[in-house]
């Protein structure tokens, strides 16, 4: 387990590579490991744009696929969206075993990826690391388990925490002053 706690990191490294890029779509990173070395390694670049485990499976011959593991941060994909499903390219690829850090929240993808992969006698390893790698996608974990988006509010008041004098009174709370520090 530890050794797949080592890949899981660097596969969350490799999906921070995305950060800003692939939104409406998770970070995602992959790691393609055989013999404890790594052959490879792919992140979600961009939205719409080849999933991280398409990624990183294009860097490899079909010989250095066969029996090897991959590691990814989340589940991988059952569905065709913008990019075909991952997992019927996994298993075209003859890997060994998948090692899932987070099951994908997303209706079209829970749990059926997983199924799909140990369904063609893939060893399938799940939640390593999972709340890394929950932590990173969290807004859209968030949006998928309670079907609404995260919002932030931001908000003016004063020192007692009050946005306004009285009701129904408009009130300055901040204003155009300029400090010399």
């Amino acid at each position: 387990m530890e050794k797949d706690q080592k890949y899981m990191k660097l596969a969350l490294s490799q999906a921070e590579k995305g950060r800003y890029q692939t939104w409406k779509n998770p970070m995602v990173g992959a790691v393609i490991v055989k013999d404890n070395q790594v052959l490879a390694t792919g992140y979600h670049h961009r939205y719409g744009q080849i999933h991280a485990e398409r990624d990183a499976i294009s860097k490899l011959t079909p010989e250095q696929l066969f029996n090897s593991t991959l590691y990814v941060t989340l589940e991988p994909c059952n569905h065709y969206g913008k990019q075909p499903p991952c997992s019927d390219l996994i298993i075209k690829n003859k890997i060994k075993r998948v090692v899932i850090g987070q099951i994908d929240p997303h209706k079209l993808v829970t749990g059926k990826g997983v199924a799909k992969l140990k369904a063609h006698g893939i060893e399938v390893v799940t939640r390593v690391l999972e709340k890394d790698c929950q932590a990173l996608n969290k807004f859209y974990s968030y949006f998928y388990q309670n079907e609404k988006p995260w919002i932030t509010v931001k908000q003016a008041t004063s020192l007692d925490y009050r946005v306004n004098a009285t009701p129904n009174t408009r009130t300055a709370i901040t204003n155009h002053a300029v400090y010399d520090l």
